[in-house]
C-alpha cells in the first residue's frame, strides 16, 4: 500500500492526477473493500474536480473507518461548498422583496443586457434567469408559455428552444403591443397584445383550449397598472400547478431612489395582489432563491398556483 501511495504522491506531483486516479482504480479492481485504496481514490476524485464523486467516495470510507483523518479533512472541505442553496419562505406574505444581489452587479447587469442576443435577436434577461427559466421548464414541462412582452423576439425564441430541448409538446405565445413580425420560429406564435387588456386578445374559449400546464411570464412595461392587470386576468384561468412570473420587480434595488422600500411597479402590484390571494399561490422559493436570496428580476416573483381562494394561508416551506 505504500507503494500506492508513492507512485500517486508523485503523480499529483507531475499533476498527473488523471494518471493516479487511473492507477488507484486498478488496484481497486484487486482489492474492491479497501478504505485505504478508497482513500486515495477520493482524494484524486478531488483533485481532479470530481467534487460530487469523491464527497460520495469518502462517505463510504468514512462509514467504514470513522477514524480516517484524511478523508474527514476533504469531507470538511467539500461539504459546506457542495451543500445544497438554502431557500427563504414560499408563503408570500412572510418574505422580504429585497435581493443579496449587490447593486453594482445589478446596475452592471442591466447595461450589458440591452446589447445580449439570442440567435441575433435582443433579449433582456439576465444570466440568472435565462438559468432559472431552464430548470422550471425542464421541471414544469409546460404545454403552453404565455410571454406578455416581446421585445425583440429573442426571449420568445429562448423559451420555444427550451420547449424542443427538452422535448416538451409546447407551444409558445408571446405578446406585445409591437408585435414581433420578423421572427419565425415553428413553435412560437407572435402577436398584438396589451397588457391591461388581454380580454382584446385572448378570449375565454382560447384559454380554455391551450395545453397545460400553463407557465405566463409577464414581461411588459413595468408599471403597477400593466402588472396588476396581468395578474388579475390571469388569476380568473390559472389551474392548480401553473406558474405565472412577474419579472423586474428589482428596478427597486436597481434604483432604490426611485423606488424606496421595494416600490417598483410590479412589487405594488404583487404586494397588493398577494394581500388578496396569498392563499392561492406560493413562491418558488427554489427558483427565487436558488442563486442568492431573489437573485432573479423577478423577486418573489415565481409563483404557482396551490389553490382557489380557500381562505386558509399556504404552509411555510
Amino acid at each position: 500500500m505504500s507503494e500506492l501511495r508513492t507512485t500517486v504522491d508523485r503523480l499529483f506531483g507531475l499533476g498527473r492526477a488523471d494518471e493516479a486516479l487511473r492507477v488507484v482504480e486498478a488496484a481497486l479492481e484487486a482489492a474492491p473493500g479497501d478504505t485505504e485504496v478508497l482513500t486515495l481514490r477520493a482524494l484524486c476524485l478531488a483533485e481532479i474536480g470530481q467534487f460530487e464523486v469523491a464527497l460520495d467516495v469518502a462517505r463510504l470510507v468514512l462509514a467504514r473507518d470513522p477514524g480516517n483523518t484524511e478523508v474527514s479533512g476533504l469531507l470538511h472541505a467539500l461539504e459546506p461548498t457542495l451543500a445544497p442553496p438554502s431557500y427563504g419562505p414560499t408563503n408570500p406574505l412572510h418574505r422580504s422583496y429585497r435581493t443579496e444581489v449587490p447593486t453594482d452587479l445589478l446596475l452592471r447587469m442591466q447595461q450589458a443586457l440591452h446589447h445580449q442576443r439570442y440567435h441575433g435577436r435582443q433579449i433582456v434577461k439576465n444570466p440568472f434567469d435565462l438559468m432559472l427559466y431552464q430548470r422550471l421548464v425542464e421541471t414544469l414541462r409546460p404545454g403552453t408559455i404565455i410571454e406578455i412582452g416581446s421585445k425583440a423576439g429573442g426571449s420568445g425564441l429562448f423559451f420555444a428552444d427550451l420547449l424542443h430541448n427538452f422535448s416538451v409538446d409546447g407551444r409558445v405565445r408571446s405578446f406585445d403591443v409591437v408585435p414581433v413580425t420578423d421572427v419565425s420560429h415553428p413553435l412560437v406564435t407572435f402577436a398584438y397584445g396589451n397588457g391591461r387588456y388581454l380580454a382584446e386578445a385572448l378570449d375565454d374559449d382560447e384559454i380554455a383550449a391551450m395545453a397545460r400546464p400553463l407557465l405566463v411570464i409577464e414581461d411588459a412595461d413595468h408599471t403597477e397598472e400593466t402588472t396588476g392587470a396581468v395578474l388579475a386576468f390571469f388569476h380568473r384561468y390559472l389551474e392548480l400547478g401553473d406558474w405565472i412570473v412577474i419579472e423586474d420587480g428589482n428596478l427597486s434595488d436597481l434604483y432604490p431612489e426611485q423606488y424606496p422600500d421595494w416600490s417598483s411597479g410590479p412589487h405594488r402590484a404583487l404586494q397588493a395582489f398577494l394581500r388578496e390571494h396569498a392563499a392561492d399561490y406560493r413562491v418558488g422559493a427554489e427558483y427565487c432563491d436558488f442563486y442568492a436570496y431573489n437573485g432573479t428580476t423577478a423577486s418573489n416573483g415565481f409563483l404557482e398556483r396551490v389553490g382557489h381562494s380557500t381562505g386558509s394561508m399556504p404552509s411555510e416551506s
